[in-house]
C-alpha cells in the first residue's frame, strides 16, 4: 500500500512520516492527493514503458483513492499462468499481452480505510485519475474497464 503524505498542501513540500520526501506540485496539476508510490509499486513497474510510469505517478497524485501497482511487465509463462486461471484471454504465446511488452500495468485500489478492494466504484474513480493524467501528459491509454466484453477494472495500457 502506498502511504498518505502528512501535512501536504498544494504548492508546499510534502512530508511523509518515516521518510522525508520533498516534491513540489507540477505546473500541470490541479490537486495533489499526497499519495506516494511504494517501493513495491516501483519494483512491479520494472521494464514498464517510461510514459506509462509517468502516467501512473501523475494518476496517483490526482486519485481520490490510494492504489498500488500489482503487475507490470510479464513473461510469456506468467501470462500463460493467468490465462489458465481464466484471469486473461491472452495465452502469452499465440496471443500476447501488452504486459509482455511493458506497455500495461494492473493496479489494486484501496478504500477509505486503506483496505484493498475489488469494489467497482473505486476502480472507476481511479481510472478517471489515470485518464486525466494521460491527457495532461499527452499519452494515449486504455482502461480495461471500458472494454465491452472482458471488463478488466485493474488494467491500464498504452494505446498503439
Amino acid at each position: 500500500m502506498n502511504r498518505k503524505a502528512v501535512n501536504s498542501t498544494v504548492g508546499d513540500a510534502v512530508t511523509n512520516v518515516g521518510d522525508v520526501v520533498s516534491d513540489t506540485v507540477s505546473d500541470i496539476g490541479k490537486t495533489v492527493s499526497g499519495w506516494i508510490l511504494s517501493a513495491r509499486s516501483h519494483a512491479n513497474m520494472l521494464g514498464v514503458d517510461s510514459r506509462l510510469k509517468a502516467v501512473v505517478s501523475r494518476a496517483l497524485e490526482l486519485s481520490p483513492y490510494d492504489f498500488t501497482i500489482t503487475s507490470g511487465k510479464r513473461s510469456a509463462a506468467e501470462q500463460n499462468a493467468l490465462y489458465k486461471k481464466k484471469a486473461s484471454q491472452l495465452d502469452g504465446y499465440n496471443k500476447k499481452s501488452k504486459h509482455q511488452l511493458g506497455l500495461a500495468v494492473d493496479f489494486m485500489a484501496y478504500d477509505e480505510n486503506g483496505k484493498g478492494t475489488w469494489d467497482w466504484k473505486y476502480y472507476d474513480a481511479v481510472s478517471q485519475a489515470f485518464k486525466q493524467a494521460a491527457n495532461e501528459l499527452g499519452v494515449a491509454i486504455t482502461w480495461g474497464g471500458d472494454w465491452v466484453t472482458f471488463k478488466d477494472g485493474p488494467h491500464i495500457e498504452l494505446r498503439a
